[in-house]
């Protein structure tokens, strides 16, 4: 008599693959799909059976861009992405995360991160990739892989310094990427806006990517918005790194925004030219026409140097402030409206002063009767960097405009989706608790796009691209990696006003086999596991 742990009846299988969904069971065995096809005789069995009538099951969904570093150890339940369909996320983005680096640049590393990543009270005693990886095993509702960060090898190599990278500390660097790839991480990333990776100039990147491309593993780049000796094209420099390295790239949340909505053919052009020319390139994109990020990223370069009891310093000292107060840059977010300003960049997280959370720049200075710049100095020392942000959106009709062109994208076989998702905030980007739900609900149906072909965009794309092994797809023999939701309510129902406000649509989540979701409520079960 077949027997199943789990039993998924009734549902329409849509398989990852990009193939049209068929009316099918799927049957589960410990971690494993065992079964695919038609599962109801007498001498079939299982502890649990799911009915999936009128609701889609397909393999769970890949964030292939998330800041969850630290708050998915500190909140394993990982409520807001499960509803989602979340059974994977991909953590070390844009260079900026804990490992390889020793308890001191640990410690240093958390603090000044502690606006994007959140600094919770946690025993980090983990220095290697493998044993920060292994700190996801069965502690957290779901899956995580690694990629190794820029910002920690740099840290490691030379210390949180303005000075190139070679030499010794160069061989130092690649030595530990080595060994970070070869203990489980699945790429290598870099963020160009943050410190200390904005420091680097190409060659560098060029000889950290060659050990990278010969562990072929992807580069994975938060494009260069710092530039130190004239400004010049940012995703050339990304494609040059892949032509003179051979490391494949990937393009972090790439999309128009509100200076380039309806322009996806003039931004996808040189990406195009260089594929053609033999550079392996993939994307990702979210689906909100403005981004998010930490308020430290405003300061000049050289008030980074020396990390954050330098920084501190200087916030503290007069004549260093007045020179920051001159030369903070409020440029790099850029405008929801063609204009730059102050006044379109929202305060998100803010735990001492929360009553400026949900205030633009401008109305939280007029608030504190100062000047922006003086403002933010005052925060970020007072926080100690807790300082978070993000843009706000358009006006609905270039908002739409984006909504179109992220879907163009997203019909590109070389697109997949990552939420970009930051974990804290009293108000964070809306994008944490909605991305996924919102290209599957509202904009599928808005723009018809075919539901197998985003499927394919969230589950065997990112899996082939970062080596996923046995996952991304619902095949026997694969992971049980699975969600069920209905393809007519699922939604987003976070907003920039509410973001706090779970996905609907999504009613059973399955990872490695066990229910982390059942009938749209968390079980609590940690069965997450660090892959691949």
């Amino acid at each position: 008599m077949p027997a199943f742990d789990v039993v998924i009846k009734n549902g329409t299988v849509v398989d990852g693959t990009g193939r049209p969904g068929r009316r099918a069971d799927v049957g589960i065995v410990g971690d494993r799909v065992a079964a695919v096809g038609d599962l109801s005789g007498p001498d079939v069995s299982a502890a649990t059976v799911i009915d999936a009538t009128g609701k889609v099951v397909c393999p769970g969904f890949i964030d292939t861009h998330v800041h969850s570093d630290l708050m998915l150890l500190a909140e394993p339940a990982h409520e807001a992405a499960l509803r989602q369909g979340v059974t994977t996320e991909i953590l070390g983005q844009d260079g900026l995360s804990y490992a390889p680096l020793s308890a001191e640049n640990l410690q240093a590393y958390r603090r000044y991160l502690a606006g994007l990543n959140g600094n919770p009270d946690l025993a980090c005693t983990w220095s290697t990739v493998a044993e920060f990886r292994a700190c996801f095993d069965r502690t957290v509702a779901v899956n995580t892989a690694y990629l190794v960060p820029h910002g920690a090898i740099r840290l490691e190599a030379v210390g949180f310094r303005d000075v190139p990278l070679v030499g010794e500390a160069l061989e130092r660097a690649r030595r530990l990427l080595a060994q970070g790839l070869e203990e489980g991480a699945v790429g290598f990333s870099t963020g160009l806006s943050y410190y200390p990776c904005s420091w680097a100039d190409t060659d560098e990147l060029v000889e950290l990517c060659r050990v990278a491309a010969r562990y072929d593993r992807p580069y994975v780049t938060h494009l260069r918005t710092v530039f130190r000796a004239g400004r010049f094209d940012p995703v050339e420099e990304a494609l040059e790194i892949g032509r003179r390295s051979g490391v494949k790239v990937h393009f972090s949340h790439f999309r128009t925004g509100p200076l380039t909505a309806g322009q996806v053919e003039q931004i996808t052009a040189p990406i195009d030219r260089a594929k053609a020319a033999g550079v392996d390139c993939t994307l990702e994109t979210y689906p909100y026409p403005t981004g998010s990020s930490q308020g430290v990223m405003f300061l000049p370069p050289w008030a980074h140097d020396g990390g954050p009891d330098a920084l501190l310093a200087r916030l503290r000292d007069p004549e260093a402030r007045r020179r920051l107060v001159k030369e903070i840059d409020y440029t790099y977010l850029g405008s929801a409206r063609g204009t730059r300003g102050w006044d379109e960049i929202v305060f998100s997280h803010l735990p001492k002063n929360a009553d400026l959370v949900g205030l633009t720049f401008a109305e939280a200075a007029t608030r504190r009767g100062k000047e922006v710049p003086e403002l933010l100095c005052d925060l970020l020392l007072e926080e100690e960097f807790r300082v978070g942000f993000w843009g706000l959106p358009p006006e609905p009709d270039l908002w739409e405009q984006i909504d179109r062109d992220i879907m163009t994208l997203l019909a590109r076989p070389d697109y997949m989706v990552g939420s970009d998702g930051i974990w804290v905030g009293q108000r964070p980007h809306p994008r944490a608790y909605g991305c996924f739900a919102r290209i599957l609900g509202p904009l599928r149906r808005k723009y018809r796009v075919p539901l197998e072909l985003l499927i394919n965009r969230m589950t065997a794309v990112p899996a082939a691209r970062f080596g996923l092994r046995d996952r991304g797809v619902l095949a026997p023999g694969k992971f049980a990696d699975l969600v069920v939701f209905d393809p007519e309510t699922i939604s987003d129902t976070s907003t920039y006003e509410n973001p706090r406000s779970f996905a609907v649509g999504v009613g059973w989540v399955l990872v490695n086999g066990r229910v982390a979701l059942a009938d749209g409520q968390p079980t609590g079960i940690l069965a997450g596991r660090p892959v691949p």
